[in-house]
């Protein structure tokens, strides 16, 4: 129990930069949020509970907010991360990176939302029938989070950070 605590407090800023992703797409595309729980302990980390977007676009990017965001500044993050013998902050920002990244996948509970939005607009706009492989994919790597390919994907992330912007 102790082991589950310590993990969710240590991790608790990837699963705020992940809901503050939510939050920032529904803002930029208009939808109303009605509540925000940025952390909490239990099955489900934290939520934002938004009105239903009015086009498929501010669903999509509603639902994959968190990982073009958190992906995006995990990526930073670990580009700050040089010469870690020298001070702390390189460790932290390798330590958020981490974090952050761990959180970019998208939630079962987004792809839902995803699938849900795509099953109420599909007669109305039959394109958004390029929803179904994208929330397929998110249930993949959710299942494939179990075997935990997320840390592979902050592995990727910490490549494209550290060597690919580096240069």
């Amino acid at each position: 129990m102790f082991w589950y605590y310590f993990f969710n407090i240590l991790t608790m800023p990837g699963v705020v930069v992940h809901e503050l992703a939510h939050a920032l797409f529904c803002l930029l595309s208009g939808v109303k949020i009605h509540r925000i729980k940025l952390f909490q302990f239990g099955e489900v980390a934290g939520f934002v509970v938004h009105d239903e977007p009015r086009n498929f676009f501010q669903g999509f990017f509603i639902s994959f907010g968190p990982l073009i965001v958190n992906s995006a500044l995990a990526i930073f993050l670990f580009a700050l991360f040089s010469e870690p013998w020298a001070r702390f902050q390189p460790w932290l920002a390798l330590w958020a990176g981490v974090v952050v990244g761990l959180h970019a996948i998208p939630s079962t509970g987004d792809a839902k939302s995803l699938l849900q939005m795509a099953n109420h607009r599909f007669w109305r706009n039959p394109l958004v029938i390029v929803a179904y492989p994208l929330v397929l994919i998110l249930y993949i790597l959710n299942i494939l989070k179990r075997l935990h390919i997320d840390i592979v994907f902050v592995g990727f992330l910490f490549w494209l950070g550290r060597f690919y912007l580096k240069g």
